[in-house]
């Protein structure tokens, strides 16, 4: 976009926009600053994760990309602080440079110091932008805005794990307190299918390889009201579901065999415990399993073979955008302050808990929609960065920020993760 004096413009940018943009801005900001408070600086270097970073590299990351995504390329006469950070904490694959485990400097306060530095740089543009490009500005930092909060679920992805991992397992903070979710109900939504439409609407705001809006059809089906329960999962491990060769995949049973998979991830047996004797790992540290409670951590091979022991299928991710378009009843986010998924309380008619708790498996591979046209930008926060060996999933967690969830809301995986807070929900054909 050319530059254009201030004069020229007709309707200045008013004071208000300026305001809710830099309350945007902070509010991510000091959300992600929040989430690390409770942990030393030891904590922030630990990785563990195979293809997760430490905590103190998310940091310095999502502060990269606003300092080479709106201050270089908008804020006239600004100068890195420090311009080794540059390379060395550009987004992953893009640059050869050390892996985050070996980074134990710069030390983690120059990391919060360097982030004091780009939030007063950006706050100063927000307020000084000249008119002619307040619109790229705004632009500019909205996306990294939007590439931070999806940073602040992968850093407490990876936290939690690198917590596991010590053999003190450690509680990342107190639980909060519960109320009792009530009586859990069962159920399935019926769909007569027929010729849709799917995709985030515009001018929604959003990722863009959650559009373009389309049509699909679709022919009769059911989806289940509620995610797959432990105690539902459970079952299927006592029917001895992870040694049973024909409910699996070729590939998933190969990473089953080769990771020793018997449990969802952070499952551990007990003399005593929860449901059946078992355990679980939160960010709240180790608890008794909760049978109500949306299983999670699972694969999405393991959510496969569990709707073929259970007679269903994972649900295609129209059909569950379908169903969660019709859908007024959230789940458990970010900002709710549980981190682990909660036992649905089930008001209502159903379905429950399709945006929040656990992200859900599909059947789909994660490929572009019809008429997808992917933008330039420096970050995989602008596209999707699609692959052949990812699978969609839908919803959001209890670690998704609110305006990251949604009805249109994709996200993608390799089928054999089981990092991310993923779960289950049935379908079955009408």
């Amino acid at each position: 976009m050319p530059d254009t004096h201030p004069t020229q413009i007709a309707d200045s940018i008013g004071p208000e926009r300026r305001a809710a943009l830099a309350t945007r801005f902070q509010k991510a900001r000091s959300r992600t600053a929040e989430l690390v408070a409770p942990l030393s600086p030891e904590d922030l270097m630990v990785q563990t994760a195979p293809y997760g970073t430490p905590a103190k590299w998310h940091l310095a990351h999502t502060s990269w990309l606003f300092e080479v995504a709106v201050l270089i390329p908008f804020s006239p006469g600004y100068r890195p602080c420090d311009p080794t950070f540059l390379d060395l904490f550009a987004a992953r694959g893009n640059h050869p440079h050390p892996p985050p485990r070996a980074l134990s400097r710069p030390t983690v306060a120059e990391i919060m110091r360097h982030r004091d530095h780009i939030n007063a740089a950006v706050l100063h543009l927000i307020d000084q932008a000249e008119d002619g490009r307040w619109e790229a500005v705004a632009a500019a930092v909205t996306m990294a805005v939007a590439h931070e909060r999806r940073h602040q679920e992968r850093m407490l992805l990876h936290i939690k794990h690198a917590l596991w991992c010590n053999p003190l397992r450690p509680a990342f903070e107190p639980p909060p307190d519960i109320p009792p979710a009530g009586t859990r109900q069962d159920g399935w939504v019926e769909k007569a299918g027929g010729l849709i439409e799917i995709g985030r609407p515009t001018p929604v705001p959003g990722f863009d390889h959650e559009g373009p809006r389309h049509r699909v059809w679709l022919d009769p089906y059911r989806l289940a009201a509620r995610p797959v329960s432990c105690g539902e999962f459970l079952d299927f491990i006592k029917a001895d579901g992870y040694s049973r060769r024909e409910l699996w995949l070729s590939d998933g049973w190969d990473t089953a065999r080769a990771e020793g998979w018997s449990a969802p991830l952070y499952w551990e047996r007990t003399g005593s415990g929860g449901a059946g004797g078992w355990r679980i790992f939160t960010l709240y540290g180790m608890r008794p399993l909760d049978p109500d409670e949306p299983v999670c951590h699972v694969s999405w091979y393991e959510a496969d073979a569990y709707a073929r022991w259970a007679g269903a299928r994972l649900p295609y991710e129209a059909e569950w955008e379908a169903v969660a378009a019709d859908c007024d009843s959230m789940g458990n986010l970010l900002g709710t302050g549980h981190r682990h998924p909660c036992a649905g309380a089930c008001h209502g008619a159903g379905p429950w808990q399709m945006c929040g708790d656990v992200w859900e498996w599909t059947r789909d591979a994660f490929t572009p929609y019809p008429g997808y046209r992917q933008p330039d930008g420096p970050d995989e926060a602008v596209h999707g960065r699609f692959a052949i060996n990812r699978m969609v999933l839908r919803g959001g967690s209890c670690l998704t920020p609110f305006d990251h969830a949604g009805p249109w809301t994709r996200h993608h995986l390799r089928p054999e993760s089981r990092l991310s807070v993923t779960g289950i929900r049935l379908a079955e054909d009408g």
